[in-house]
């Protein structure tokens, strides 16, 4: 009986970013690749080429073949959707590789080249998804779901650069998920939207702090420079959590609690070393994104207002001091009544 491995979507957010290695485990099948994503750039009418490292992190000997998929936008956190080549995607045609099946020994490191040869009439940006599965499994599942079974898959974004091409980006929203906090951490969410031709990796800063006065934390946003493909958009979000006392995820056994609901059960921390990050009052949330469109880097903005106020915590003092204010009041009104009859008994 073969055992299958659907992947509904192999990679999460970053998979449009950086290098890193990617391990796809089916039963005994283990297979890493790297890089992870390819970024490719020509000239219309030339090849390109690459080389995509594999290695079999099982313990058997495997027998691999390659495929070729596309890949578009699935919503917008960033994971890709892998989909079937249609009849009139000529630019699956443009790819071959060294070797379109081998064998790989447990613990080897395999490379294979890919090469795109583009031609003359092509332009903007073609997105491939290069599949390494099984030779002899089916590269989907049964059934229609959808997925890889057994496999894994790099992303290559190929530009064909022509002179007509667009980079336009724009922040259609910036937000925090609450007008006021009691206590920390306070998420911040950045849609942008490429309406350009050609995908576009944003990157940038939050700059937190009190409106006029120094920013108090620097928060990044895409570090990874994830690529957002052209007429889609794209969600990142940024916690600050630099403050005293704040909420955590409560742990236990080295594991997430969750209530009934499956929801996440927080934690305030009280971290005394922090106690001089206590956060209170209204504070400022400023976006700074750079994009480069072809000549230069383009900065879009984006504010938002947000207050801080520990109700509880500022109520307990306040009752506090009104007991000590009351306490002290009472201990010298006693005081100074004793004094004043002293007096009044002494004639003076």
């Amino acid at each position: 009986m073969k055992r299958f491995l659907f992947l509904s979507f192999l990679f999460f957010a970053a998979v449009f970013t950086g290098v890193r290695e990617v391990s796809a485990q089916v039963g005994e099948f283990r297979m890493i690749t790297s890089p992870l994503p390819i970024n490719l750039v020509t000239e219309p009418g030339t090849s390109v080429s690459a080389p995509i490292k594999v290695k079999n992190d099982g313990s058997v000997e495997e027998h691999i073949k390659i495929d070729l998929m596309k890949f578009a936008a699935y919503g917008e956190t960033g994971a890709p959707q892998l989909l079937d080549p249609e009849p009139n995607d000529d630019f699956i045609s443009w790819a071959s590789f060294s070797e379109k099946e081998f064998s790989i020994a447990p613990g080897e490191w395999k490379t294979v080249t890919a090469t795109f040869t583009v031609p003359s009439f092509a332009s903007f940006g073609y997105y491939y998804a290069v599949v390494f599965s099984r030779a002899g499994d089916p590269l989907r599942p049964k059934d229609g779901q959808t997925g890889l079974a057994g496999g894994t898959a790099v992303l290559v974004l190929l530009e064909a650069k022509v002179p007509n091409a667009t980079r336009d980006a724009e922040v259609v929203e910036f937000h925090a998920d609450k007008k006021w906090y009691e206590f920390l951490p306070a998420t911040f969410t950045v849609r942008v939207k490429n309406s350009g031709t050609v995908h576009l990796a944003p990157r940038g800063n939050i700059f937190v702090g009190r409106e006029g006065e120094e920013q108090i934390s620097i928060l990044p946003v895409n570090s990874e420079r994830g690529n957002i493909l052209p007429q889609t958009f794209r969600e990142f979000a940024a916690d600050w959590t630099d403050g005293f006392p704040r909420y955590r995820e409560k742990m236990e056994n080295e594991k997430g609690v969750r209530d009934e609901q499956g929801n996440v059960v927080e934690e305030l921390m009280w971290d005394w070393k922090d106690a001089s990050k206590f956060r209170w009052g209204k504070y400022q949330a400023k976006l700074l994104l750079v994009y480069d469109d072809g000549k230069r880097d383009v900065p879009i903005e984006g504010v938002v207002d947000f207050w801080v106020v520990p109700w509880k915590f500022l109520l307990i003092t306040l009752t506090l001091v009104l007991l000590v204010s009351a306490g002290l009041w009472s201990m010298f009104s006693k005081i100074w009544k004793g004094i004043f009859r002293r007096k009044k008994s002494s004639g003076v």
